[in-house]
């Protein structure tokens, strides 16, 4: 587990990049959000021809996910995506250093009594997400909606930038758990605690089964069967999604998978995914398009990015 309140790195010279960007997204989380909105749009532009191999990875991902598309409407896609990724910029900025009060008028969650319900009665809850670009917002909603919520983390490279993201994340989780215990999320579930994890990546052959996604064959994270099988919790899904007319925010739960798992991990996994993949089909661009979700491929496969 995480120290909600972890040593502040040192202003040495090797943090200074650090301690700059840290700035900047503190300065970004002061701005209006009609502002930010407004300048995700330019800065979409730039990061579109600035990210060349990321820009070149989520066109092959939306190419051979949505085949039914004219090659205009996946090239239309990409650029919404890259627009949904210049604003996630701003929503975490905002995320990190508004108040309470004031994100409370951006969005609202829905539904969150399905995991509230399980584990007032005792039973863990593992929280399943997706990746996507609005995760860091529009998931603030979700959390701020439920009891004692805790979340699966990814340690930053950057220790300036990663002792600021659990500092300012710990007035909105009661606790984070890295990815790599994976003995410390199976106690906390059996002792009835609630777990936030996104664990839509390819994470390489040896910790993943092959499940459907999208109608390709994705390399899917083992690990949500034998979390389940181990600490005998519930699997609550949980979608956020920013909506570009309204300008709001909304953190939609599911009720609780029932017959999970059901003793075949590849039909497991395979629903996990068609959930998620019916949430990203709402929303396209706002899922995390440039990341090598199919990098792995099975035996005898070519590549699948180049």
């Amino acid at each position: 587990m995480e120290d909600k309140n972890p040593e502040r790195p040192s202003f040495a010279p090797r943090n200074w990049g650090g301690w700059i960007s840290v700035g900047f997204i503190w300065l970004m989380g002061r701005m209006p959000q009609r502002l930010g909105i407004a300048l995700s749009v330019p800065l979409a532009w730039l990061i579109l021809r600035l990210m060349k191999r990321r820009r070149e990875v989520a066109e092959r991902n939306i190419e051979r996910c949505y085949p039914e598309l004219s090659q205009q409407d996946r090239d239309s896609l990409v650029k919404d995506h890259f627009r949904s990724l210049a604003r996630m910029l701003f929503e975490t900025a905002w995320t990190w250093t508004s108040s309470d009060k004031r994100l409370q008028r951006w969005g609202q969650a829905e539904n969150a009594e399905y995991a509230n319900r399980i584990t007032r009665e005792g039973r863990g809850v593992l929280l399943i997400t997706a990746h996507s670009t609005c995760l860091e917002l529009g998931g603030w909603f979700g959390v701020k909606a439920l009891d004692k919520p805790w979340a699966v983390y990814r340690p930053l490279r950057n220790p300036v930038i990663d002792w600021y993201s659990i500092r300012c994340r710990a007035r909105y989780l009661d606790g984070t758990i890295s990815k790599r215990v994976f003995r410390t999320m199976i106690r906390f579930l059996r002792d009835g605690g609630l777990l936030w994890y996104a664990p839509d990546q390819d994470f390489g052959p040896k910790r993943s089964i092959f499940a459907p996604f999208f109608g390709i064959e994705a390399a899917t994270l083992g690990a949500i069967v034998l979390l389940v099988q181990k600490s005998g919790c519930a699997v609550v899904p949980m979608f956020p999604a920013y909506d570009e007319k309204t300008r709001r925010y909304v953190a939609r739960f599911q009720p609780a998978l029932e017959n999970f798992p059901s003793g075949d991990a590849v039909a497991d996994l395979a629903r996990i995914n068609a959930i998620m993949e019916k949430h990203i089909r709402q929303w396209p661009a706002q899922y995390w398009w440039v990341h090598r979700r199919f990098k792995t491929r099975p035996e005898g496969e070519p590549p699948f990015y180049d």
